[in-house]
């Protein structure tokens, strides 16, 4: 009995011991994220060059509204759309030569979803919440009436890329930065590989390009957002 007593004895130091190790849980860096859903406003600017001839959109301003589900978890969910107010260039077609015309405002709209690996998992680190994110939707964009090319963006599948953080300003209220590029594909018409003037004039008789491509398109992008508790899940 006297050496149980001695093993309990041993045990209750030990543990003792072991609870003064690591960070009080009053100033430790990490802290939970008490609430599983997020609604986030950013706006930013688009950026690229549209592909080897300009006549995908890009270079423009951007607002993103998101919805976060899960988000208090190492993996969440997200259903988001977006509307770009972007330039384009557009080719056309002469007798002697073939020139670029524009840019045009050209404006886009798209809806998404996005799968988010949440870096701190449920919790924040000195406030901030990092995170992998991949996106994958549709995107639609007007025609331009005065591009007779045969060149037209239509709707296009595209996917997303990106990394970001989200910064907790209280428990509720926080900020989100975000880096992303929208990978959407371009097709060219085949007038520009068929004609011998090419789209530049007679000093670049041809475009060598494909006539179809994946453009990338780097979006930077921040704004405000709100948690609350979720009613779905």
């Amino acid at each position: 009995m006297k050496a149980f007593g001695f093993i309990v004895a041993g045990g209750c130091l030990a543990t003792t011991a072991l609870a003064q190790v690591g960070h009080d849980p009053a100033k430790s860096p990490y802290r939970d994220l008490r609430y599983g859903q997020f609604v986030s406003l950013t706006v930013g600017k688009v950026f690229g060059s549209g592909g080897d001839l300009g006549i995908s959109p890009h270079n423009g301003q951007l607002a993103i509204l998101r919805h976060d589900f899960l988000a208090d978890r190492p993996l969440s969910i997200s259903l988001g759309g977006g509307y770009a107010k972007l330039d384009r260039n557009f080719p056309i077609f002469g007798a002697t030569r073939n020139q670029l015309s524009g840019p045009v405002e050209h404006d886009v709209w798209w809806g998404e979803g996005t799968v988010q690996l949440n870096l701190t998992g449920g919790k924040s680190w000195h406030n901030l919440a990092p995170y992998l994110s991949a996106s994958m939707g549709i995107a639609v964009a007007e025609r331009v009436p005065a591009d007779t090319s045969g060149y037209k963006f239509g709707t296009k599948f595209f996917l997303a890329p990106a990394a970001g953080v989200r910064i907790f300003l209280t428990r509720r209220l926080f900020a989100r930065v975000e880096a992303r590029a929208n990978f959407w594909s371009v097709t060219y018409p085949n007038r520009i590989r068929d004609d011998p003037d090419g789209p530049f004039g007679p000093e670049v008789p041809l475009f060598a390009g494909e006539l179809k491509s994946w453009i990338p398109t780097p979006i930077l992008h921040a704004g405000l957002g709100f948690a609350f508790r979720r009613p779905f899940f």
